[in-house]
């Protein structure tokens, strides 16, 4: 039959499990701010109890382990949106500042440029043809080239800031690549009694969680408690080894570029989404694509307007080109015209009325060489903007609705395994009332222990 020493010994199981409850909760509102961290809790169940012939008597309550509450499934689906999400950023940061050095709807400089030139040409056509008006068309053009040309210096610096962003995002990679490593280690030693490291896990998920952010990733975790990390095909991290990215310049048809690459042997890497990806995908597509574009129109101007200028003839020229080059980076004026604007052709013959040529080049604006049919340059050069708008305007919808997704998830998650503190306020009250209980009945039961003793 159970003495006074069962119920002293029952007492005290509650009185340690109402302690450890008070400090898990303390632990809890101490972290509530603290990034990554994962709402823990006591996990409790009854002793096993004593069998008596009138039946079983419990025997208290014992502490099984303190857990942190947490969803993987959730957790996997949150890093997986973020590195969609922070890809889109990448692009939609690139497609603005290439609006910002074409310029706004009210400051299209180009197309003002454009438009001055042909105009210019224009107003050449108009009799009485003069030197003032030639002269006139030679400074548009020039203005014209130089924006060309400043455009192309601008592009060439934004994808410079870009391959400095890839870079830097590089360095910040590995670095969390080899915490996740470290945290690999200090869990295995951690967890060597057969407890879980709660605190050093919810460390090492937000780690892995800013990996997703930079580069998507999968994970898979070890019996050993420790988590492999696999990016782009290859496991970047198994325990405490982990491979590092480095950039590495190759050569191509263009010139050299900045691809990525595994440290040790090389190898190029192909990301699917994050941040990495965002700025690889806007340097080699979004911006060569305005470039490209770009480069149309300036090789449309030349080739057009040199189709025509060689069938010119003045007093002291004939046959000559207007432009050479054959791109926005290589447009230039013909430095003869450059020298003596006498030699700009208006017309077919170098009589002073004819300005069949002027003519013909400032249609250029609306219809191309071979007529109405044919595409002019200004609506190429509008083609590309209204493209530039199309893409800006949908990854700027696409990066809400992601941002949407993440946020959506993450107060999911913030409900699941984040700190209430009012939560956490009421616990508190319920294990110090438990522990208020358990500290009557140990004092009750010494009293009854002194009771005896002055019987005896």
């Amino acid at each position: 039959m159970p003495g006074l020493n069962s119920v002293m010994d029952t007492s005290l199981s509650a009185l340690y499990a109402a302690q450890a409850g008070l400090a898990t909760t303390g632990h809890n509102i101490a972290n509530a701010n603290t990034p990554g961290f994962n709402r823990q809790s006591v996990s409790y169940a009854a002793r096993r109890p004593d069998i008596l012939s009138y039946g079983a008597l419990g025997r208290g309550v014992e502490i099984e382990g303190i857990r942190r509450v947490q969803d993987e499934f959730l957790l996997d689906n949150i890093r997986v949106q973020k590195s969609r999400m922070e890809s889109y950023a990448a692009v939609d940061s690139a497609l603005y500042d290439v609006e910002a050095i074409l310029g706004s709807v009210d400051n299209d400089h180009l197309g003002n440029a454009m438009n001055n030139f042909f105009n210019s040409w224009n107003a050449l056509a108009q009799p009485p043809i003069n030197s003032a008006l030639k002269q006139d068309v030679v400074s548009n053009a020039t203005s014209l080239i130089t924006d060309f040309h400043s455009i192309n210096a601008s592009l060439d610096d934004l994808e410079a800031n870009i391959e400095v962003n890839i870079l830097s995002e590089i360095s910040t990679l590995n670095l969390l690549l080899d915490g996740v490593g470290e945290m690999n280690v200090q869990i295995m030693a951690a967890e060597a009694n057969g407890e879980p490291a709660n605190d050093l896990r919810d460390q090492r998920d937000y780690l892995i969680t800013q990996v997703s952010e930079i580069a998507e990733i999968s994970v898979l975790e070890r019996d050993d408690g420790t988590k492999d990390l696999i990016l782009a095909g290859r496991t970047m991290v198994a325990r405490d080894m982990v491979t590092h990215f480095e950039g590495a310049y190759v050569e191509t048809d263009d010139g050299f570029e900045m691809t990525i690459v595994t440290a040790n042997h090389h190898k190029p890497v192909n990301l699917s989404n994050g941040k990495l990806e965002g700025l690889i995908n806007s340097r080699d597509v979004h911006v060569q694509d305005v470039r490209d574009r770009l480069d149309s129109v300036a090789n449309s101007i030349i080739e057009q307007v040199n189709s025509l200028h060689t069938q010119g003839r003045t007093a002291n020229s004939s046959g000559q080109n207007f432009f050479i080059g054959d791109s926005m980076q290589s447009i230039d004026l013909n430095p003869s015209i450059l020298a003596n604007p006498s030699m700009v052709a208006t017309g077919v013959t170098s009589n002073d009325g004819d300005n069949s040529i002027a003519l013909a080049i400032a249609d250029l604006a609306n219809f191309g060489v071979g007529g109405e049919d044919e595409q002019s340059v200004g609506d190429e050069y509008r083609s590309m903007l209204t493209v530039l708008a199309s893409k800006r305007n949908s990854y700027d919808f696409m990066l809400e609705n992601q941002t949407n997704v993440v946020n959506t998830l993450e107060i999911k998650m913030a409900s699941i395994s984040g700190v209430s503190l009012d939560e956490e306020g009421a616990n508190m009250v319920k294990y110090q009332n438990s522990y208020n209980a358990a500290a009557k009945i140990i004092s009750t039961v010494q009293q009854m222990y002194d009771t005896l003793m002055n019987m005896v």
